[in-house]
């Protein structure tokens, strides 16, 4: 199976291709319909040209085509990040939020409604991310490394002269990198809209090609390897008395493709919906502040972009984290390589392509695994 971009400037264009005109629209304004929803205004896609309108690349995991988020703000206008400030908060199903991007405060009916939703006791609370205010950069120090919190969300709580700050909480969109580069599908899809702007769907129909051009796979491991120790880190910040928690939410496609990183977790569901990883020796220690927010693109709903759905939600820790990536899958790695002399066989194998002499013949065939 391929791999090829699967929404373009947020709407289908693989396996199957949408044919509304606002997709179209979108396409041709390189429109981001996600930062538009978030702002209220019409946005252009920020990335740079090699990947320009890239939302979600489809790949092969374990025989089935997935899609794989590229771009963090794929998640905006979803339910993702009310799910996780009302998780982290504690704020009810029937309460009425208000959850607002950074850059719409220097709105001034914004702020109006902000002061009297907050003096109402109405949860009203504010977000920065990169393009929307901006990345919260931690400093660092001789003793703590310098870091940046990819989505910060601030409680703003009413006061005698106005608002304070309440808890702030940390969110994390886990996208997937791929190995090489978007730029030679994008150009195509670029070129055949120039060329077919009334019938850009159909031709994409008879020629799929165009969507894969030079795409490679996810590039899996490095991004697991850059990705948990941000993970233990900010989890960890979030267990401070002055942070209501933090969610990692990762797309179903990158939380399967985790599981051997991880030792191949088992979950345990519990009453409330939610889960918790088994057999963890710190399962006592958990104190509701991390959580595991994993998603999916919804192709069933005939909606256009497609809406996200959050398929499960894991309560966890950085130490449980830890102990997932740096024990259990350590351990199941010895057993696999111990069992039956696999390393040792493999080594013998390697020295023996380069010094064929030193072990008799039988010795030779069984590091080749033959019998």
């Amino acid at each position: 199976m391929p791999n090829s971009i699967s929404e373009w400037f947020g709407h289908r264009v693989y396996p199957s291709v949408t044919k509304s005109q606002a997709a179209l629209a979108d396409q041709k304004t390189e429109c981001c319909p996600f930062l538009t929803a978030a702002v209220g205004n019409d946005r252009k896609c920020v990335k740079a040209v090699n990947s320009k309108g890239v939302c979600t690349v489809s790949s092969e995991l374990d025989g089935v085509q997935m899609d794989w988020v590229v771009c963090p703000y794929r998640t905006l206008a979803s339910p993702l990040l009310e799910d996780a400030v009302r998780r982290l908060y504690g704020f009810g199903d029937d309460a009425r939020i208000h959850l607002i991007p950074a850059p719409t405060l220097a709105v001034a009916s914004v702020q109006s409604k902000l002061l009297a939703n907050a003096r109402k006791h109405e949860p009203t609370l504010v977000y920065f991310m990169d393009k929307l205010g901006g990345e919260i950069d931690l400093p660092g120090s001789r003793r703590s490394p310098k870091f940046k919190l990819d989505t910060t969300v601030v409680e703003l709580l009413p006061a005698k002269d106005g608002l304070v700050i309440g808890r702030h909480a940390i969110i994390e969109v886990q996208t997937m990198d791929y190995h090489g580069s978007y730029a030679a599908a994008t150009q195509s899809l670029t070129n055949a809209l120039k060329l077919h702007p009334r019938e850009f769907a159909a031709q994409l129909e008879r020629n799929p090609g165009w969507a894969s051009e030079g795409i490679e796979g996810p590039n899996i491991a490095n991004v697991f390897k850059r990705t948990i120790y941000q993970a233990l880190f900010k989890f960890q910040l979030g267990d401070h008395a002055e942070c209501a928690g933090c969610v990692l939410a990762l797309p179903e496609s990158v939380w399967l493709s985790w599981h051997p990183h991880l030792g191949a977790p088992e979950l345990r569901r519990q009453a409330n919906g939610t889960f918790e990883f088994v057999g963890l020796t710190n399962d006592s220690a958990l104190s509701g502040k991390g959580w595991i927010q994993v998603f999916d693109c919804d192709e069933t709903q005939g909606q256009t972009p497609n809406p996200l759905r959050i398929t499960r939600i894991i309560r966890t820790s950085a130490r449980q984290l830890a102990q997932l990536a740096f024990e259990k899958a350590p351990a199941e790695a010895m057993n696999l390589l111990t069992n039956g002399n696999l390393l040792r066989a493999t080594l013998q194998r390697r020295i023996a392509v380069f010094w064929p002499t030193l072990w008799p013949s039988k010795h030779r065939s069984k590091a080749r695994g033959e019998t």
